[in-house]
């Protein structure tokens, strides 16, 4: 009896640790592995006329053509992050609790929810769902860690 709840938390743990480690990658990777690996949109760099927000319009404040301010912060950085990856993120607020025999997964940011869903103003970037890849990993580590269980 022992033996098969020790089972069941390593099985737990597995769950846990991998889901948790599948949500960063998709944050990484700035997308979702689901069925096929589904690209985040771009960030909208244009204001509500067209126009480049990232780049100087007159010479009033910087040259022609030169990065603005939100223009040098906003390049080359990752979609659903911070200007620093540090902090209190996003990324960084996905937690996993443990319910009997499921595991949860959440964050305890009230955005979380409308970027993982998307909004008829804010595309969808899911980070978290079911995903096959996701299910494949769990089962062949559950595999594994009961081959070695069994050898003993």
């Amino acid at each position: 009896m022992r033996a098969m709840s020790s089972i069941t938390e390593d099985a737990m743990r597995i769950i846990e640790v991998e889901g948790l480690n599948f949500i960063k990658k998709n944050f990484r990777d700035q997308g979702f592995h689901g069925e096929s690996f589904e690209k985040w949109k771009e960030r909208k760099k244009t204001d509500s006329r067209g126009r480049d927000k990232t780049r100087y319009r007159t010479n009033r404040r910087g040259n022609i053509g030169e990065l603005t301010k939100f223009g040098r912060k906003e390049q080359g950085r990752a979609i659903l992050t911070g200007h620093r990856s540090g902090g209190d993120k996003l990324r960084n607020s996905i937690r996993a609790r443990r319910q009997g025999l499921k595991n949860i997964f959440y964050t305890y940011k009230a955005y979380g929810e409308i970027h993982n869903e998307g909004t008829d103003n804010i595309p969808k970037r899911q980070y978290m769902g079911n995903s096959p890849v996701l299910n494949k990993k769990i089962a062949d580590k559950i595999k594994r860690t009961l081959d070695r269980q069994f050898k003993r």
